[in-house]
């Protein structure tokens, strides 16, 4: 069996470990000579034919450790394998009845068959197709499940230096939304801005915007009230903002921004339906085939 160069000075450090722990169990008469090893493994210490090998501790070992750091970690690796080993084999032998477990490990086993069966079913002939007449026709007809929970806006948002050449220019620009003033606002904040965020295509949170700006008096949640175009200023930067669509906590959310969320539910909700389908076809199908037996309705 090969072994890296880290391997070997790692295993150097625990060998020593591994051996007086052997010693140590064989003394107490732990040891099982009958224990059929892994092939091709070098076991480091065993109780009643329960085997940590060297290869299974060189892959929990830290990277970049040194040789008498892996050392400790090995020795407390070995240690606390041998602690569980023990306490685990002590809980058997104490707690005889065992019906309560393998009644709970039985329960989890077929949960886990269930949920791979449902995965692979759902993965290989479920459809997660949903139409944007479906969205659409959700979002109508749940329309009280929209309630934003905080502001929304779309615009324009712009961080220059203020030492910036022409901001004469800038300021009047940015107010403007035609595809003209869009490629010179481009051009400009190419040259003049430390940042440039186009977002009329894409609604951003007020709390997402505002934490860009610097310190005001009034929130932009109360200036939206009463304006929507704004510069803001500090000792080193002009902030424009130019807000183009606004919609106020507790209004009803967007449809292209509720669109993502209402494709999951509607994917969760067939989801659903798809498997209480096939259960529903599988019950069905043993009833026509007498392969359940009513017990409790042959007493009637």
């Amino acid at each position: 069996m090969m072994m890296s160069n880290r391997s070997v000075s790692i295993y150097k450090g625990m060998v020593i470990q591994a051996v007086l722990l052997s010693l140590f169990l064989v003394s107490c008469k732990w040891r099982n000579n009958v224990t059929q090893y892994d092939y091709g493994k070098t076991p480091l210490v065993e109780i009643n034919g329960d085997v940590l090998y060297a290869e299974d501790l060189n892959q929990v070992l830290p990277l970049g450790y040194s040789d008498a750091d892996s050392a400790v970690f090995a020795e407390r690796y070995i240690k606390n394998w041998v602690q569980d080993q023990l306490f685990y084999q002590n809980a058997i032998r104490n707690i005889p009845d065992t019906k309560d477990i393998d009644r709970l490990v039985e329960n989890y086993r077929r949960s886990l068959f269930e949920h791979e069966y449902q995965r692979r079913l759902i993965e290989q002939t479920f459809s997660s197709e949903i139409t944007d007449d479906e969205i659409e026709s959700f979002y109508n007809e749940n329309s009280g499940l929209f309630a934003l929970d905080e502001s929304l806006i779309k615009g324009l948002y712009l961080k220059i230096s203020n030492k910036a050449h022409d901001l004469s220019s800038i300021r009047n620009l940015y107010t403007k939304t035609d595809d003209e003033s869009f490629e010179e606002i481009e051009k400009y904040s190419i040259r003049n801005a430390a940042r440039c965020e186009f977002f009329y295509e894409n609604w951003h949170t007020v709390a997402e915007i505002e934490a860009q700006l610097p310190p005001m008096e009034n929130s932009l949640e109360t200036l939206l009230l009463n304006g929507r175009s704004f510069e803001f200023k500090d000792e080193d930067y002009i902030y424009l903002l130019n807000v183009s669509e606004y919609a106020a906590k507790g209004d009803i959310e967007p449809l292209e921004h509720a669109r993502a969320r209402i494709r999951g539910l509607l994917i969760n909700s067939n989801e659903v339906s798809y498997m209480r389908k096939i259960k529903e076809d599988l019950y069905q199908a043993a009833i026509e085939r007498n392969r359940i037996i009513f017990h409790y309705k042959d007493k009637k």
